[in-house]
Order: structure tokens, then C-alpha cells, then sequence
């Protein structure tokens, strides 16, 4: 039900797909692992590279093979014993939807979910990470809600309407700027107050649960820097002939 949301079912059952179809669906436009890019702070994918993904019909070579990596395949494995993880510690359901959402108003932007928990009135998302050992130098253990280890912790004081950079505000949380940002964009897509980053720590199988509140000045600008992106997608399609708008 997206009645309460900012959202819209694009594509149903997405894991009905192959790997291929999968990532020529997300061609339409940019969806919350897109949002780190598009704000600057992700160290591993250019703007380029992603404006020149989503302006293309076809999968690009840098794209192949990206579901047969072994953190891409760990972490499609371990998804449901996190969520099931979470649902007991939280004592909730967690949903995992299977469409691809677009945003009603911001058309460029969509939405693929992890977990999603809360009610009709109000849903709330739940990202899933496995953290690698190499992983956790991104990571503050310190500052979850949750710890399998030492039990619950304080919520995290609101630091998003402050001042500060998306890095900041990700590092006050404990988590990487990209990760900050991928929470925000399921955030504003559900309208929620607040997201869940859950995370399994892989050397020491320890889950830690982040909690991130809504933030505003970071959802304008995933909004803002989106649309300039965009219309550099669309341009580029427009040149190819490709005048479909990617929905192919």
C-alpha cells in the first residue's frame, strides 16, 4: 500500500528478473544506491559512470557480472537471516517488497527496499549490510541503538538539520556518507520519520542497528542534484535515439 508514501510501483516482482533485465529496469533512473553518487560521497562510482548507465539501452561492460561478486551474492544470502535477526530483537515484522517504486513527483528518482516495517499510516525502511572486516574501518561500533553484543544504547542525538556535511552527519551516526545517503532516499520515499541501517558484522557475526532520522537538507539535495543528472541522461538518450524515456 503506498496511499501514505511518495511513491509508486514502477516495476512488480523485480525478482522475477534476471540479473540482466534486473539492471536495465534500474535504467530509468536513479535509485537509493544511486543517491551517495549523486551527493558526491561515494569513493567507488563516478556521476559519469552512472549518468552514462542510465543513458544507455543496453547493460555497459563495467555493469556484467556485478551479481556474481561475492559480496553481492553474501549479501543476498545473509538478507533474510539479518531481517529475521531484526524482527526478533525489535519484536517486529519486517516486509521485504518486490516491486521497483518510482517517486510520484520526482520521476527520476526510484526505489528498490531491503526491509520495510511499521503500518500503512506510517512504513519505515530497513536496510540490510553485511560488513566485511575490511568493512568496518567505515563504521562506528560505538554508536548503535542495538549491539548484539552489549545490548541496547541511547537513540542518537538529531544532528540533521544542522549545518553539517552529509559526511559529518554520517560519521555522527557511525555509518558510511553513501550508506547515509542510500537511508535518506527510502526515508523520503516512505515518507518516514526515521530508518533503520541493520547491520551483520562478518569476523565477529555481532548485528549492530543504526538509527537515522529524517533529513530534510540532504533529501533536497538528492532531489536537486537528481534532476541535474537527469537531464544529462536525457540528453544523452536523446542523442543515442533512444527517446522512450528508458522504459523499454
Amino acid at each position: 500500500d503506498t496511499t501514505n508514501t511518495a511513491i509508486k510501483v514502477f516495476k512488480e516482482d523485480m525478482e522475477l528478473l534476471s540479473a540482466e533485465e534486473f539492471t536495465l529496469v534500474r535504467h530509468a533512473g536513479f535509485g537509493g544506491s544511486d543517491a551517495g553518487v549523486l551527493l558526491g560521497v561515494n569513493p567507488y562510482t563516478s556521476l559519469s559512470e552512472i549518468i552514462k548507465q542510465k543513458a544507455s539501452p543496453t547493460i555497459l561492460p563495467e555493469e556484467e557480472g556485478i551479481g556474481q561478486e561475492i559480496a553481492v551474492i553474501k549479501g543476498n544470502d545473509l538478507e533474510p537471516l539479518i531481517i529475521h535477526k531484526v524482527e526478533k530483537v525489535f519484536d517486529m515484522r519486517i516486509l521485504k517488497p518486490t516491486p521497483m517504486y518510482q517517486f510520484k513527483e520526482w520521476e527520476y528518482l526510484f526505489m528498490n527496499f531491503d526491509g520495510v516495517a511499521g503500518t500503512p499510516e506510517q512504513y519505515f525502511p530497513v536496510e540490510i549490510k553485511v560488513v566485511t572486516k575490511r568493512g568496518e574501518r567505515h563504521y562506528n561500533p560505538s554508536t548503535p541503538i542495538y549491539d548484539s553484543i552489549t545490548g541496547w544504547g541511547a537513540l542518537p542525538e538529531d544532528i540533521s538539520e544542522t549545518n553539517n556535511s552529509v559526511q559529518t552527519k554520517a560519521a555522527l551516526v557511525g555509518i558510511p556518507p553513501y550508506y547515509y545517503a542510500q537511508l535518506q532516499q527510502e526515508i523520503m520515499a516512505l515518507n518516514a520519520p526515521f530508518g533503520l541501517l541493520a547491520s551483520l558484522w562478518e569476523n565477529t557475526w555481532t548485528l549492530r542497528v543504526y538509527f537515522v532520522y529524517r533529513d530534510v537538507a540532504t533529501q533536497n539535495a538528492i532531489k536537486i542534484e537528481g534532476w541535474k543528472a537527469f537531464q544529462q541522461v536525457l540528453a544523452l538518450r536523446e542523442k543515442s535515439g533512444w527517446y522512450n524515456n528508458g522504459r523499454t
